[in-house]
């Protein structure tokens, strides 16, 4: 399968066990699901509090 556009797996993985640390055990949970995905080598997903920023604001795209 090629991935022309979009998130690579990696990618893809990181954000979802992020998603579902911080929906079980909220901020604490976001935090252990950083630590499994950095120790594996899949990186990490970093929020900023900054409601302006650009890499972590929402957006209002359709």
């Amino acid at each position: 399968m090629s991935r022309i556009e979009g998130a690579s797996l990696a990618e893809v993985v990181t954000r979802h066990l992020h998603a579902a640390g911080r929906t079980i055990a909220g901020e604490k949970g976001g935090r252990a699901a950083n630590a499994v995905t950095s120790a594996v080598g899949l990186g990490r997903i970093d929020i900023c509090g900054n409601p302006a920023c650009p890499d972590c604001a929402p957006t209002d795209r359709a």
